[in-house]
């Protein structure tokens, strides 16, 4: 316990000190509408203390409400720093100029305020220090530009495109360029509760800490924001260590003309739950979550790096990547997963979801295994029509396979795509469907596939690549206007069947739409009037057969299919030459109960 003195020299202390931050306390404001040197004195009007400069330092709060502020080739400081209705701009004219901010700093604080700040030039620097935030687009709108090989360094968490509780969206842009650098080892949110945006253009470099592109967390009110991030052109790259697209608002990464990405731990799109809130009076409905929401574009040669494995729409978030026109994610190197959550999708191409969606030229997908949910999909929506696409590590044949796995399925919409390894996925595959676009999927293995059903529709096409003797699958379907590719077993017989199917075979077509039989390699045939060959099997019977539902394209004609005992058959219709008709004419009605309907 204190003596009487002690709580007596206590209070007298605190009454010293709290006098003496009064008397110290600085608020510099500017005063020039027009652009004007920050280090001419006659441009600030002071409130409190004035520094022996007559300059703004790192205990001065300081106010720009209008004008420009100009930075350049000198070094100067600010405590809280507040924009509005002003730009500041830190340029080089012989050495670079230098900005220090040690406290706040806001860029466009009060709605339907705008402000904005240039750093520009080798040597210019923006230095934000301590660990107070800055805003860019608080409650109004924000901008910085980093151009030049100007720096930016930040200490603190940054907002771009903060919002506030009370319904202020607050617009954040960040654009770093030609070489400008944004370095922050601290928490990087675009759009909190506002509308944030990051574009890394023309080998700029920025260097962020844990990253979330729309929302962070949940508050009280619900309310989620919108973040985009564009990193587009060559050499130009975002580095982060955590990496969410979607947190619990919107975002959308759109990686671009060899961009690259590179985030170092965990990734994920549209994920995070937050759960109902627990503040809630009693007797009262809980406010609910707001689950994130993420789309994640991958073109023309743009790269996202991942250390960490990818989740997309995992933990009630939705989410979405597109990988098109040599796009390609690295996940862990090769060696890492994909996981498709109850509500994720993966999009070789193009986006086949979107309003007038078109396919896309295909991106890569470097991973060891895509994995996923039931009803999820990884979804083939490409133009590679020529079999020059595998899902491959890298796009091509010599590249190493990627797995699929889990209970989700695999929909080849459009364009030629083979698989080249074992798969185990459960949830199904479906082939072709969409309307105008032509699908072919190719085995390169006999359990591509895995256990799931198959379903070949309309303009779609199930080939078995030459070399593989026999194709497993648990339950084939075929359409009207679909198609089964594959080569001519030279003998023929029941012992080799091109396919195999566990439990059932069913035709599903009309006289308008026919299944297609595309048998290459036919010529090899080594007796074609002894010809008879079950290319398919199954243990669970065929239905919907029809004498009149199959056209066989060879190249050679006069090919049939018929059904026999659980096998589907193809035979030929062979006039046999004038001088050999009576030599064969007691071998083939002996052999025509047997071989015809």
């Amino acid at each position: 316990m204190k003596s009487p003195f002690l709580r007596q020299f206590y209070s007298a202390s605190c009454l010293i000190l709290a006098s003496s931050t009064l008397l110290t306390a600085q608020t510099a404001t500017w005063q020039d509408a027009a652009p004007g040197n920050w280090e001419e004195p006659a441009n600030w009007s002071w409130t409190g203390t004035i520094p022996p400069t007559s300059l703004p330092d790192t205990a001065t709060t300081v106010l720009i409400n209008a004008g420009t502020a100009v930075v350049q080739d000198t070094t100067q400081s600010a405590g809280v720093l507040t924009m509005n209705t002003a730009r500041i701009e830190i340029t080089k004219g012989s050495t670079g100029g230098v900005l220090g901010v040690s406290g706040t700093f806001h860029i466009g604080s009060l709605a339907a305020r705008t402000g904005s700040v240039l750093v520009d030039g080798l040597g210019s620097i923006l230095n934000k220090t301590g660990n107070a935030q800055m805003h860019i687009g608080s409650a109004g709108t924000g901008s910085m530009v980093v151009s030049n090989e100007g720096r930016v360094n930040v200490v603190g968490t940054t907002h771009v495109g903060l919002g506030s509780s009370s319904g202020a969206t607050g617009v954040g842009t960040l654009t770093v360029n030609t070489a400008g650098r944004y370095v922050s080892s601290s928490t990087f949110i675009l759009g909190y509760r506002g509308n944030g945006t990051l574009n890394v253009e023309s080998a700029g470099y920025v260097k962020t800490g844990s990253s979330y592109i729309g929302g962070f967390g949940q508050d009280a009110n619900r309310r989620g924001g919108t973040g985009t991030v564009n990193v587009t052109g060559e050499g130009s790259r975002w580095e982060a260590t955590v990496l969410y697209v979607g947190h619990s608002g919107t975002g959308t990464m759109n990686i671009e003309n060899s961009g690259v990405v590179a985030s170092t731990s965990t990734a994920a799109i549209g994920h995070f739950n937050g759960g109902v809130s627990s503040s809630a009076p009693v007797g009262t409905v809980p406010t609910p979550p707001i689950y994130g929401t993420g789309t994640v574009n991958i073109r023309t040669g743009g790269l996202w790096q991942s250390t960490a494995s990818i989740t997309i729409g995992g933990n009630g978030g939705t989410g979405t990547m597109n990988l098109a026109s040599a796009g390609s994610v690295l996940v862990n190197s090769g060696n890492g997963t994909i996981t498709l959550g109850d509500q994720g999708s993966l999009n070789i191409g193009a986006d086949p979801l979107l309003p007038e969606a078109f396919p896309a030229a295909p991106g890569i997908v470097n991973a060891a295994t895509i994995t996923g949910a039931t009803d999820r999909a990884v979804t083939l929506f490409h133009t590679d029509m020529t079999g020059a696409y595998h899902l491959t590590k890298t796009g091509a044949a010599a590249g190493a396979h990627v797995t699929l796995a889990g209970s989700m399925k695999l929909n080849a919409l459009a364009g030629t795509t083979t698989l080249i390894g074992a798969n185990t996925l459960t949830g199904g595959s479906s082939i072709g469907g969409y309307t105008g676009t032509e699908a072919r999927l190719i085995l390169s293995h006999a359990t591509a596939l895995g256990s799931g059903p198959v379903l070949v529709q309309n303009n779609g096409t199930l080939e078995v690549a030459a070399g593989v003797a026999t194709t497993t699958l648990s339950s084939l379907t075929l359409q009207g206007g679909s198609a089964l590719a594959f080569d001519a077993h030279p003998v023929g017989g029941t012992d080799a069947p091109k396919f195999e199917i566990s439990t059932m075979l069913s035709l599903v077509t009309n006289p308008e739409e026919k299944i297609t039989i595309y048998l290459n390699n036919a010529a090899a045939i080594t007796d074609p009037e002894l010809y008879d060959w079950a290319f398919l099997k199954t243990t669970g019977g065929i239905t919907g057969y029809d004498p009149d539902l199959f056209e066989v394209i060879s190249d050679v004609p006069d090919f049939y299919v018929f059904e026999r005992d659980g096998f589907l058959v193809l035979g030929m219709a062979v006039i046999p030459e004038p001088g050999r008709a009576v030599l064969l004419l007691g071998g083939l009605m002996g052999l025509g109960s047997r071989r015809r309907r």
